[in-house]
């Protein structure tokens, strides 16, 4: 598969959720579902099942054949549910149509619409996008070629660059107390600005302003999708074993996962939390 001309494709399909989303603010509820072991936000909207439509739609003619996983598959149409059912691939198509849907629904600006092309084979990602529609950029990575940002739909892309970033930490949710004074001890800082999603904190790390993004108990998309974006700078994403993180089609929640567009510095975090 040419993976440059999927995201090409789409990246318009990303644009079309950004705008239903835009249109759709403060129009649609709050729902809640049912709550996971370590899940602190259960935020769930028709926003959400109809992005993952129209992501999905888009992608049944690119590659008819991909399987698919995603938050919120299991609210899909019966018909769409089963076809996807019968698929067999090499390649899933993962999905994560709202990401900060508390954000969203505040009326905050850093949600984010997200997909990638997970290889089964290698437990990495293909391929990448993340897409702010309050801020109409999307960033994309293609394994082997690079991490791009776009802005404005159409707009040309440039290439994201290396940049030597700072000593700086964040977390979204679900860190410990240990967690902190050990990473003090060797040095880092925590970054205190408040990032409403993952994505967001993700691509702060991708372009550099912040030097890892560091999560406990977090399910495979919040950090799946962001990896290969964070990979293609010359960064690393690891594991709860300090070894580069590994991904599954059904996204289970992960111990720990430390990303940074400097290995030097997810291995230094890696082993405070391991010395602690």
């Amino acid at each position: 598969m040419d993976w440059t001309m999927f995201c090409e494709e789409m990246n318009v399909c990303l644009y079309q959720c950004g705008c239903i989303a835009q249109r759709l603010r403060g129009k649609v509820a709050k729902e809640e579902k049912e709550p996971e072991e370590h899940q602190l936000s259960t935020a769930v909207s028709d926003v959400d099942r109809i992005c993952q439509e129209v992501i999905l739609v888009k992608a049944l003619h690119i590659v008819p054949e991909i399987e698919v996983s995603g938050e919120e598959i299991e609210e899909l149409p019966s018909d769409m549910k089963e076809f996807f059912s019968r698929n067999s691939s090499r390649y899933v198509l993962v999905i994560d149509p709202v990401d900060g849907t508390d954000c969203y629904l505040e009326g905050g600006n850093e949600y984010a619409h997200m997909l990638g092309i997970l290889d089964q084979e290698t437990g990495r990602f293909a391929c990448g996008l993340v897409y702010f529609p309050e801020l109409s950029r999307l960033y994309y990575a293609i394994r082997g070629v690079g991490s791009f940002v776009v802005d404005k739909l159409f707009g040309k892309a440039e290439k994201l660059q290396p940049r030597e970033p700072p000593k700086t930490y964040a977390q979204v949710k679900r860190l410990e107390e240990r967690d902190y004074t050990a990473f003090s001890k060797a040095g880092f800082s925590l970054d205190t600005r408040d990032n409403k999603s993952a994505a967001y904190a993700h691509i702060m790390v991708a372009e550099g302003s912040l030097g890892a993004m560091v999560a406990r108990h977090f399910h495979g998309y919040d950090t799946a999708i962001t990896s290969v974006i964070i990979e293609e700078v010359g960064g690393v994403v690891l594991g709860e074993n300090g070894s580069v993180a590994r991904y599954e089609k059904a996204m289970p929640r992960m111990p720990l996962v430390i990303s940074s567009d400097s290995p030097a510095l997810a291995e230094a975090l890696y082993e405070a939390l391991r010395e602690q």
